[in-house]
């Protein structure tokens, strides 16, 4: 039985979060001629949530290349050890 660690493996878990896109630089949503209280409040709240989700899929692929990094050294190490124990990597 052989135990390891794939970097491939690591790199098909996460690959789908390093696609995510969030909003282009600048986009925000405008109320141009309204005055009303729940519009303007809700274009806020809007702009906010916007923001907030632009920051979180930043996080989130900046987490997804930090896993794909740390497969590719466990995998190095694996095959060391695999090696030490005159196994086959």
């Amino acid at each position: 039985m052989k135990v390891s660690s794939s970097l491939g493996a690591a790199h098909d878990a996460v690959s789908g979060f390093t696609k995510l896109q969030g909003a282009p630089a600048g986009q925000h949503v405008v109320i141009d001629s309204s005055n009303v209280s729940g519009m303007l409040n809700g274009a806020r709240a809007a702009n906010e949530t916007l923001k907030n989700v632009t920051e979180l899929i930043s996080g989130v692929k900046n987490e997804a290349t930090k896993v794909t990094a740390l497969a590719a050294e466990i995998e190095a190490r694996d095959d060391r050890d695999a090696a030490s124990w005159g196994g086959m990597s």
